[in-house]
């Protein structure tokens, strides 16, 4: 008689459970989780502060917690039966019978165990604020998709997107170096949300119709779709107006001028939200808006080296 663990762990018809651990993390968006921790570390370290251990602990206990979110999100997104078979995207691995969808949620919790680890070595080197910042992170992760009433499933979501990876991801970067919490630390990382709470907006048009179906009041159900791409469009133009002010300020070195040529990228994503309405042909820019966003945090973060 099998285990319960080797009931959710046996291997389904088309691969391994492992492989759609992986897949469901959806890898193209865990950039979103790095971003953020490389580019408070580059402001700790322009201040004076670095060290290997917080910082790889710290980037590795990220991308779990984002690789856990993304499979909470799938396993209730089919709990409420919001994932249909031909689903387009990442989702939809349990419908279709690739992955149990115990196994799922076994898999994003195992994660978040991963990342207790992480945020154990990170207390320890950082004190009790490090402790306080990645509960309400890790609580952030699952609240997004699970409880009465998910995060995800709300016009608030892009907000706390926002907030959540663009801010406060770079907040404990940058304090569990040892570097404190001066406060141009949150307006440095003001630019870092526009972005990543555009993927979710992207997604979120992309699914306007299925999610409609399922009961969700996103943004774009609750305001339409326009007000939906004018607020992408808004997210898409923040970070570069942001850095303009930043840089103007004195808060951020001028070297961080390196984003504007990923500029294009965004009057691309800009023209595109708008041409297209059906699933697959919103999927692509979708995952474009995940580019623009860690190539634009990779130029800010430059811009941050570079000026030391």
């Amino acid at each position: 008689m099998r285990s319960g663990l080797e009931e959710w762990c046996v291997a389904e018809p088309r691969g391994s459970v492992v492989g759609e651990w992986f897949r469901l993390s959806r890898p193209f968006s865990l950039t979103a989780a790095a971003v953020p921790v490389f580019f408070g570390t580059a402001l700790a370290s322009d201040d004076g502060y670095f060290s290997w251990g917080p910082f790889a602990a710290m980037l590795l206990g990220s991308l779990l917690i984002q690789a856990a979110t993304n499979m909470f999100n799938e396993f209730y997104d089919e709990q409420r039966g919001l994932d249909v078979s031909g689903t387009v995207g990442i989702a939809g691995s349990i419908v279709a019978g690739r992955v149990r969808a115990q196994s799922v949620l076994f898999g994003a919790l195992f994660c978040y165990v991963l990342a207790l680890f992480c945020g154990i070595y990170l207390i320890v080197v950082g004190g009790w604020p490090i402790l306080v910042l990645g509960c309400v992170s890790a609580l952030g992760g699952y609240l997004y998709s699970a409880g009465p009433r998910p995060i995800a499933y709300t016009p608030a979501s892009e907000a706390a997107v926002f907030v959540f990876m663009g801010v406060l991801i770079v907040v404990i970067a940058y304090a569990v170096q040892g570097a404190g919490f001066p406060l141009y630390v949150p307006l440095a990382a003001l630019p870092i949300g526009g972005p990543v709470a555009a993927i979710l907006l992207a997604n979120n048009l992309r699914d306007l119709v299925s999610d409609r179906r399922g009961g969700r009041r996103t943004l774009p159900i609750v305001f339409g779709r326009e007000t939906g791409v004018f607020v992408y469009r808004l997210l898409l133009l923040e970070p570069y107006v942001a850095v303009g002010l930043l840089m103007a300020f004195g808060v951020v070195p001028l070297e961080c001028a390196l984003v504007y040529p990923s500029l294009f990228a965004a009057l691309r994503l800009w023209r595109d939200i708008a041409a297209y309405s059906t699933p697959r042909r919103l999927d692509p820019v979708v995952k474009r808006t995940a580019g623009l966003h860690l190539i634009f945090g990779l130029l800010y973060t430059a811009g941050v080296v570079l000026s030391g």
